[in-house]
């Protein structure tokens, strides 16, 4: 973890390019939670960490996302509606 010396503020506030950063991650890690849950289960490990400073949930929320997507993706792939059946237009 930061030490206090890294704090811009003395109130206890965040640096706002730190949560600026931290929210462009939990956005990227909800997208790919969903379109490809195991880039977005490691995101989610990731953010899990990162949060922790903010007592942020998103990082749990994004590895139950990505596992629920992971599973529904197999559904998908496993019933075969990703196969093309029609050649022409």
């Amino acid at each position: 973890m930061a030490s206090d010396s890294d704090y811009p503020s003395s109130n206890g506030a965040s640096d706002p390019a730190w949560r600026q950063s931290f929210l462009r991650l939990v956005t990227v890690a909800y997208i790919l939670a969903v379109a490809m849950p195991p880039l977005g289960f490691v995101l989610g490990l990731v953010v899990v960490a990162r949060g922790a400073r903010v007592k942020s949930r998103h990082g749990v929320l994004i590895i139950v996302v990505s596992i629920v997507a992971a599973a529904v993706w197999a559904l998908i792939i496993a019933s075969g509606a990703l196969k093309s059946t029609n050649n022409g237009f």
